[in-house]
């Protein structure tokens, strides 16, 4: 592992096992871990990662990659799909409740704390901008497309799942890209 490498807890990557077992037939899924090597892959492809170890984002990305061309779907879509799968499974059914009356105004003061308990390396940064609109920011993190489309499909999840209609996530800026800093705008109506 490189030492600037971003780190993701097991949480999210199990998650996203989870979702290539509902997206995936059997035999999508043995291509997509026969495509990749190493021992953690072999611990991913059977299921063997703990929620509380830290798994190399570059991985996870790549695994996303290799799902979207076995599954003859964009990439940006399939991450988009398993971001937002990643958000409905992070809250069971109690959190569930409890998100359903949160507004987009407590997840945007839960966000950077959120990000800290994932990730081991960037700060997210959310401001509302304006009745219905606010801004994420994701500073010092080294993104990749797949990683961002996750990160989009997990905002549009989780606004996804409070009282809000139209709930609209869009990515302005990426590091990936030559910005400094990953950007979204995130707009609603109540």
């Amino acid at each position: 592992m490189q030492q600037d490498e971003v780190r993701v807890k097991g949480t999210p990557v199990k998650s996203f096992l989870a979702f290539l077992d509902q997206d995936l037939k059997p035999e999508e899924r043995a291509q997509v871990f026969a495509a990749q090597s190493g021992d953690l892959v072999n611990r991913m492809r059977d299921r063997q990662i703990l929620a509380t170890e830290y798994v190399p984002v570059s991985v996870l990305n790549q695994l996303t990659i290799e799902a979207a061309r076995v599954k003859g779907e964009p990439m940006e879509s399939f991450a988009r799909r398993a971001g937002a799968f990643a958000a409905r499974e992070a809250v069971n059914t109690v959190m569930r409740f409890l998100v359903r009356i949160f507004t987009p105004d407590t997840l945007l003061q839960k966000a950077s704390s959120i990000w800290r308990t994932v990730y081991d390396r960037g700060e997210m940064k959310a401001t509302r901008e304006s009745e219905g609109k606010a801004r994420v920011t994701i500073l010092d993190f080294p993104s990749e497309p797949a990683g961002c489309a996750r990160i989009t499909g997990w905002m549009e999840g989780m606004v996804g799942l409070t009282k809000v209609k139209n709930p609209v996530v869009r990515q302005v800026k990426c590091f990936s890209k030559g910005a400094p800093a990953c950007e979204w705008e995130i707009s609603w109506t109540v």
